[in-house]
């Protein structure tokens, strides 16, 4: 196998939902010495955030090979769109999300497949318009077509949404199964993932998880130089059925009205966070240990978390499948992870078979984690980093396994 199309939603130095895992893999099939190409969608933004918010190093060969298409303006597409089109955007919803985008990429993507022989096309879900892309250019060009999706609607069919929602998801089940009929596989992000699509669409399907870059996320030597523990936790927080702090927050108000941990010796720092998605859970006697911060830059991430004790991954039981790339990044830096409540499924297995960090879903359990904690600090007995051996989940090693199942096919 020789040449691959990357079709993928958003592509590095776009920091946007859905770029990160495309862009590495790209990365690194091309230091395999494959021909790799990549149509992604360009995003518009003065935000440096998520217009230079990815500052990953690429070759230099595969910076030339990135096409990058820009949306068409949507207020004026939906405007003066006939009734024929309406009813093709009721019927294949990713015609309209983004508007007009899929009908502009397509000729792109037809002049591209005319000069190029590809062995195999990739797209890489959630957004649709790429995988009906994918599709359609796999056939036009006679080449194998693999689909990789990093979230399905499933892992969230347990949270309450509007009824227009759910027959929106309805909508785009049903594209996601007409979609994939020709797929020769499909690359998903956890067991749970698996399981899910293989039953669903009735294709072979493998796992590779997100992992994290080993060129960035490395541990360090050094020990944290804070005057208290610290405990940081980085990125959003989105809706409690996403994100439970309860047992952390509930720990520390308990612990500060029995007088056994103060805010001399303990901190936890939220960097990033909507102060209103945590207010909620504050009290008077907890709100002495939390500090809100700024979002930082990612060249600053990996300073933050090794000048840190420990680091706060926050998820909610229910959940299952969902393995961000914070926890591959966290366990990189093998810096002991303070997973809340955890999911008791697949993401507490991870943590506990690789010796990452500790599962806690109770008060009591935390209560007991940060005193004692807190005490191994002030004696000076807390291990600067842990022993775990996380190189399984770098990005180099997951691509290999990627590339091992893209050679299989061809």
């Amino acid at each position: 196998m020789n040449k691959i199309l990357i079709i993928c939603p958003f592509f590095a130095p776009q920091a946007y939902v859905g770029g990160v895992r495309p862009t590495m893999f790209a990365k690194y099939l091309t230091l395999q010495n494959m021909e790799v190409w990549v149509l992604t969608r360009y995003l518009p933004s003065e935000d440096k955030v998520i217009n230079e918010g990815m500052s990953i190093a690429l070759p230099e060969n595969l910076k030339e090979r990135v096409i990058r298409i820009s949306t068409p303006d949507e207020e004026s597409y939906l405007k003066n769109r006939s009734l024929k089109d309406k009813i093709k955007h009721l019927i294949l919803p990713e015609y309209s999300s983004p508007a007009g985008f899929y009908e502009k990429a397509l000729p792109i993507g037809r002049k591209l497949i005319s000069e190029q022989k590809f062995d195999l096309i990739l797209s890489s879900a959630p957004d649709q318009w790429g995988v009906t892309l994918g599709e359609k250019l796999a056939e036009e060009a006679d080449c194998k077509f693999v689909v990789d999706f990093r979230d399905i609607y499933e892992q969230e069919m347990l949270e309450k949404r509007p009824l227009r929602v759910k027959l929106h998801e309805h909508r785009m089940l049903i594209r996601r199964y007409l979609c994939t009929r020709r797929a020769d596989l499909i690359i998903t992000v956890s067991e749970f993932h698996k399981s899910i699509l293989s039953k669903k669409l009735g294709k072979k399907t493998e796992v590779v998880f997100n992992g994290y870059d080993d060129e960035f996320f490395n541990p360090s030597d050094k020990k944290p130089e804070q005057n208290k523990f610290t405990i940081s936790y980085l990125g959003r927080i989105l809706s409690e059925w996403y994100h439970n702090p309860t047992v952390l927050f509930q720990a520390l108000t308990e612990l500060r009205r029995e007088r056994k941990l103060t805010s001399d010796d303990f901190q936890v720092n939220f960097y990033g966070v909507d102060y209103s998605k945590i207010i909620q859970y504050l009290t008077p006697e907890n709100k002495v240990f939390v500090n809100f911060l700024p979002r930082i830059p990612l060249d600053e991430v990996v300073s933050v978390m090794n000048n840190s004790h420990a680091l706060l991954l926050i998820t909610n039981q229910g959940r299952e499948g969902v393995l961000t790339t914070k926890f591959f990044e966290y366990a990189g830096v093998k810096k002991p992870i303070i997973c809340v409540p955890g999911d008791s499924s697949e993401l507490d297995a991870l943590i506990k078979k690789h010796q990452v960090g500790e599962i806690i879903d109770s008060v009591d359990k935390m209560k007991v984690y940060l005193t004692d904690a807190v005490q191994k600090y002030l004696t000076d007995t807390w291990r600067t980093k842990l022993d775990s051996d996380p190189s399984c989940f770098t990005r180099k090693n997951q691509t290999l396994i990627l590339a091992n199942h893209l050679k299989s096919l061809v």
